[in-house]
């Protein structure tokens, strides 16, 4: 290895350099169809990484030798070449739109770029400017709806709740399926860390609470996204990349006349759908106001039996309150940007400022961010120029416990009986209580303090070498430094509360230290070998650090007038408490490509892996790799049809890659916990769990094939893609007998195995000088299976909800098992002789019905499969339109087939306050009815499908004003206005499990808003 670095550093270091005559080639870029200039346009020097782009106006400037050659691109335009010869010196071009989208130059690493022809993998593209339209808040929240095969999900409603991406499924348990973060070279952390919420118990539960730090990163500095959501990353990112990569290119500056842009918006966030509740003016009479409708009686005239428990008939009068008003308000939210860029063919320049304040539904919720980011470049002459960029983000929150909890404001009306006035206070102005021992919603919206705060710096310095012709060598240095502090504090309550609740009080304070520092050398050689074949081979390697340290301190039972960390009297059982994690990734690559002709390419690359936190023997993987790519289009026999037809690609790739960081760095060893025992120390195993030092990394093996075609002059484009994948070696946690000193442990026991289907279809449908409409199309369908394990099933997840999450043999990941109805033969319900529905019993052994002499259950209550938090499909599809200086864009997005264990569902049913009680009230469902279904788990598994309108855009550019003012446009847009769903709850999409890979339930989750915005954009 040492060998290897010292000979690719030679290379950079001491080539001999090639002198050419070097000048200063100018120019404007505009549009064949319309004339208009275009701006952003890619100037590439043809095998070198030095580049520009155009500016607004559409012009250029960049350094040239004579006989290099420049290649024009632009996304939705064909490429074009120039040679520059001893006279060039202005170069006007017009790009024609009827591209051929093969053509099209893609980025596959920081420095690393390829004509989409070159690949075997399907690659997503995405411009920057489609990212902003409907004024996203986060780079997370502009990306759904906009990937195929990709499944965006927003957990949570808070104003920076957390999301969770999914790149062709599930592809660990321990471990997390979002993919790698890369933004200009830098590898970001995306991790979950809770900081607020410590007293949320989660058991063994594979919940992931909290913002994830993407929430941090402003949309409006992106350039573009591409996503490789298959093996075409496998070399350049190795291990990394084993759940696909988002690569983030921000804008960058440009030489010419300083540009500036400033825009604002206003936006306000909406409750989008409010729950039926049970407004009726009587109730049951029960000796408990909090469970009214199940709550059993001494047997009397006045009461039925169902089920085993005497229930009272009688009601008495009401009134009945909404708590929704009281809990939901009209969130405001601004952000404000600007930027500016520029400078010569030297030194280029950009640099912005951005500011957004984001209220929440929730009242006394927010979320603000403010960033202050530059990018500077330097040629220090025609062979060495060098990259810097910094950008400081302070973000922070004022927060409300979301979900999980009996006192988070969504659980607080869910376990409350809507028969108290929340507002009422007594003559200090305290809050009154409502249930007995529940706590008042209004005490948690108005008393309650939890914020948290970060302060985040990403920065990355980059070295571009061309020594000599087709050579090019890319040093970059990054690093991502953030440090996250939370503070809670829950005040005395006036009333009597439950004391797991905290009625002596509550403060917490939490901080979480995180620096990840990554280095990267990419050698990239381009061999024309002759008119016919030509070899572009890449080597190089990457190393990447990450430490952390995160420090907690608890306390309850509260000092009077203090809400700092100092108010407690009484130390939570556990608290203080303190972790750190450190390890090192690290591996080198060598990759290389064969064309013939332009049209055939073949790609075999292999990689070496390795990770601190698999032990020695363990730690170093191999990960080889091969695509191969033919242009069917460019063979003579499909000239008679190019009119119709005018581009085929087949493409097929195959590739092995690994999780190096589906477990924690100390995971494989027993650690223990230090206590007191008689005033001597003593030493148990944290979590009774036991180290395995033999565990591996786990393995992916994808294969994929596909195809992408133009039709019509490349107006209609079409690309699918078959892939499979097998993941072997998964890691996951095994019970243990007590008399082995422990009760469970980590082991490489599992299988599993993701296959799917992915379909992206472009049209445009009218091209006009005055009227450009585009529509299209994005499905995919993913199927998962375990396929290997020591046993039948076993229970993976244990949450405070209550969904029973399993994993089991020939099943997909994450399957609710579970108690279920009895059901006749036609798959109606079977009641009972009184008419209630009933348990499913019969053999347990067996899983086989049973039925008595009467035709009712007998036996073992039954469990089974009673849902799948797996979606069958997903789709998206949208359009937009421009008319002369009008545009307007419309995107639709959702999942189906997906099921969602609502416990919020059967709990409102359960004290009073569900839209079933109101009908078991009325007489129209049998009294006891609720009862008869509370206890029975598919009761609570609902249908989570859902099609949500998630974005809409309209704008309007009045253009050049003036000699000062170059454009000034408005836009109007809204978010997630509309949903079409069956769910029992506020909303399908959200997950009180937060951004685990495996479980997904709905318990408390702030729900997600509608939002409208007005934003003005200008230029100058």
């Amino acid at each position: 290895m040492k060998k290897l670095l010292f000979i690719l550093f030679g290379i950079i270091l001491f080539a001999q350099p090639v002198f050419a005559q070097s000048k200063t080639v100018t120019g404007t870029i505009t549009s064949e169809s319309d004339g208009l200039s275009l701006p952003g346009v890619s100037v590439l020097i043809e095998g070198t990484s030095k580049s520009t782009v155009t500016d607004l106006d559409g012009k250029f400037s960049i350094a040239v030798n004579q006989n290099e050659t420049l290649v024009f691109s632009f996304v939705g335009f064909a490429t074009k070449k120039v040679k520059i010869s001893a006279n060039s010196s202005a170069i006007n071009l017009k790009m024609a739109e009827e591209t051929n989208t093969l053509s099209e130059v893609v980025v596959l690493g920081s420095t690393v770029r390829a004509t989409r022809k070159e690949l075997g993998n399907a690659v997503t593209s995405l411009k920057g400017e489609d990212l902003v339209k409907a004024q996203p808040g986060g780079l997370s929240t502009a990306l759904q709806g906009k990937i195929a095969g990709a499944q965006v999900s927003q957990n949570s409603g808070d104003p920076a709740g957390g999301f969770s991406i999914k790149l062709r499924g599930t592809s660990s348990i321990l471990g997390s399926s979002d993919p790698l973060y890369v933004i200009d070279g830098v590898v970001l952390n995306n991790a979950t860390t809770n900081v607020t919420n410590l007293n949320v118990t989660s058991g063994n539960s594979n919940m992931q609470i909290g913002q994830n730090r993407s929430s941090d990163i402003n949309p409006n500095d992106i350039q573009s996204v591409e996503v490789l959501n298959g093996g075409a990353a496998a070399a350049i990112y190795g291990s990394r990349a084993a759940n696909g990569v988002v690569l983030i290119t921000t804008k960058k500056g440009v030489a010419g006349e300083t540009k500036y842009t400033f825009s604002t918006s206003v936006t306000s966030n909406q409750i989008r759908k409010k729950l039926d509740m049970n407004m009726s003016d009587k109730q049951f009479v029960s000796t408990s106001p909090a469970l009214f409708p199940i709550q059993g009686n001494p047997a009397s005239a006045t009461t039925v039996n169902v089920l085993g428990r005497d229930l009272e008939t009688r009601t008495t009068n009401v009134q009945r309150y909404d708590y929704q008003d009281d809990i939901f308000t009209t969130g405001v939210g601004t952000d404000t940007y600007f930027s500016l860029q520029g400078g010569d063919e030297k030194t280029k320049y950009f640099a912005s400022l951005g500011y957004l304040v984001n209220e929440g539904i929730i009242k006394n919720t927010d979320f603000k961010r403010a960033g202050a980011k530059v990018r500077l470049k330097h040629d220090f002459n025609s062979k060495l120029s060098a990259t810097v960029g910094l950008n400081y983000i302070n973000s922070g929150s004022n927060e409300k416990p979301d979900g999980n909890v009996f006192w988070s404001p969504i659980n607080s009306i869910n376990i409350t009986n809507n028969i108290y006035d929340i507002k009422q206070k007594d003559a200090n102005g305290n809050y009154l209580a409502v249930d007995p021992n529940r706590i008042n919603p209004l005490s948690i919206i108005d008393d309650f303090k939890i914020k948290q705060n970060t302060d985040r710096i990403i920065t990355d310095l980059q070295l571009n070498y061309v020594p000599f012709k087709n050579f090019n060598a890319d040093m970059i240095f990054g690093l991502d430094n953030y440090n996250q502090r939370g503070n809670v504090f829950i005040p005395r309550y006036t009333y009597t509360v439950n004391p797991a609740y905290y009625n002596d009080g509550y403060v917490s304070e939490a901080t979480n230290r995180v620096v990840q520092f990554n280095n990267d050398l990419n050698l990239r050689y381009l061999y024309n070998i002759n008119s016919n074949w030509k070899a572009t081979t890449y080597a190089g390697y990457n190393v990447q650090t990450y430490r952390d340290n995160f420090v907690a301190i608890e306390g309850r039972n509260l000092k009077p007038f203090i809400e700092t960390i100092n108010a407690f009297n009484t130390l939570i059982p556990g608290s203080p408490s303190s972790s750190q994690s450190k390890y090192n990734l690290w591996g080198y690559y060598l990759q290389e490509t064969i064309g013939y002709k332009d049209k055939l390419y073949l790609t075999v690359a292999g990689r070496q892996d390795a990770s601190t936190i698999f032990s020695s023997d363990n730690r170093s993987q191999f990960y080889p790799k091969a695509s191969l790519s033919y242009v069917l289009s460019d063979e003579n026999f499909m000239e008679s049809i190019h009119d119709v037809v005018s581009s085929v690609r087949l493409r097929g790739s195959w590739g092995k890659s690994g999780s190096l960081t589906a477990i924690k760095p100390y995971a494989r060893f027993t650690n223990y916990s230090t206590g007191t025992l008689l005033g001597n120390s003593t030493f148990t195993i944290e979590g009774f769990k036991q180290g395995n030092l033999d565990l591996r990394p786990e393995q992916s093996v994808t294969y994929e094939v596909g195809g992408d075609f133009g039709f019509i002059k490349d107006r209609l484009n079409l690309s699918f893609s078959y892939y499979n994948a097998d993941i072997d070696d998964l890691l996951l946690p095994v019970q243990l007998a007590a008399s082995e000193g422990a009760t469970n442990t980590i082991k490489n026991i599992g299988q599993m195995n993701n296959k799917g289907f992915e379909l992206n279809l472009k049209y445009a449908l009218i091209q006009k000088e005055n009227v450009h409409l585009d529509v299209f199309v994005n499905y995919s369908s993913n199927r998962n299976k375990v396929t290997g394990l020591p046993q039948q099933r076993f229970k993976l997840d244990s949450n405070l909800a209550g969904a029973p999450v399993f994993v089991e043999m020939d099943k997909p990941v994450g399957i609710y098992y579970g108690t279920y109805f009895a059901r006749n033969t036609d798959g109606s319900l079977l009641l009972t002789p009184s008419g209630y529905p009933q348990t499913e019993k019969g053999d347990v052994n067996t899983g086989v019905a049973q039925r008595d002499a009467n035709g009712q259950p007998t036996g073992t209550i039954l469990n089974k499969q009673i849902g799948n938090p797996n979606p069958d499909y997903i789709i998206s599809f949208g359009a937009n339109l421009n008319y002369k200086k009008f545009g307007l864009s419309v995107l639709f997005d959702g999942v189906q087939g997906v099921d969602v264990f609502d416990a919020d569902y059967r709990t409102r049913q359960g004290v009073g306050s569900g839209a079933l009680v109101q009908k078991e009230l009325n007489g129209e469902l049998p009294r006891g009815y609720i009862w008869s279904v509370y206890n029975v788990e598919e009761f609570r598994v609902v249908d989570g499908s859902y099609l949500k309108l998630r974005e809409v855009s309209l704008n309007y550019s009045f253009g050049k004003l003036n000699n000062f003012f170059n454009d000034l446009s408005i836009t109007a847009s809204g978010r997630n206005l509309i949903s079409w769903d069956k769910f029992t709850s506020f909303d399908p999409e959200t997950n009180s499990g937060g951004q685990s890979s495996v479980a997904k339930y709905n318990f408390g989750t702030v729900p997600i808003p509608s939002s409208y915005s007005l934003a003005v954009k200008v230029q100058f």
